[in-house]
């Protein structure tokens, strides 16, 4: 029983230490080089799903008129259409459809043309790009 203490704190470290406690998104999150290769064919159609259970959805146009990695955008969410610009700066996908800061994305590939879209940390959306 005089154990049970040490036990204890090493579980609670290697609890903490597994990724729980933190988001464990460096090594799942797509590096620049592969974001970049991702874009690099041009234009992209992402259809993508958010909120609780998916709810949200719609279709981005993401259009490369700007430069390599960058230029407007169009956010179709049911009939309502948003404009916006978009851009790739490192490991980070920049998306902004309104007013203020845009939103600044790490993304994961979890399939071919499929990513999870993380925003500071917290999973934010997932889209599927033809």
């Amino acid at each position: 029983m005089k154990y049970f203490p040490t036990i204890f704190a090493a579980a609670a470290i290697l609890f903490t230490a597994s990724g729980f406690a933190t988001p464990a998104l460096a090594a799942t999150t797509m590096t620049a080089m592969e974001l970049a290769k991702e874009f690099k064919k041009g234009s992209k159609q992402c259809s993508w799903k958010a909120g609780k259970k998916g709810k949200d959805k719609g279709t981005d146009y993401y259009y490369r008129d700007i430069s390599a990695m960058s230029g407007n955008a169009d956010r179709i969410i049911g009939k309502a259409t948003l404009q916006g610009k978009w851009s790739i700066s490192g490991d980070i996908l920049s998306l902004n459809f309104g007013i203020g800061e845009p939103q600044k994305y790490k993304l994961a590939k979890i399939a071919k043309n499929t990513y999870t879209a993380y925003l500071n940390g917290k999973k934010k959306m997932t889209f599927t790009c033809k």
